[in-house]
């Protein structure tokens, strides 16, 4: 029984770390689309046009407080792996 506990314990963490993988793709890109928006303007082309209309919307439904809650969520997360990282 511990076997097969272990054999889908297994693939259940590749398939996490695959998902994972396709998430940090997908937010690189999302980058890379507001990065040449924000260097070439409007003449930057559809898509990077698009990713950056999405990302004005999100931010105006969010408003400054919820802003403000997920960029000290990303520092408090990102201070906590480095602790845990030096351990």
């Amino acid at each position: 029984m511990d076997d097969i506990m272990k054999k889908y314990s297994s693939k259940i963490s590749d398939i996490n770390n695959f998902i994972w993988k396709i998430a940090e793709l997908g937010l690189a890109i999302a980058s890379a689309g507001l990065v040449l928006f924000l260097l070439l303007g409007e003449s930057s082309g559809a898509f990077p046009k698009s990713v950056a209309e999405n990302f004005t919307e999100i931010t105006n439904s969010l408003g400054a407080k919820g802003i403000t809650a997920i960029l000290a969520a990303a520092v408090f997360f990102l201070i906590s792996k480095r602790l845990i990282d030096k351990k």
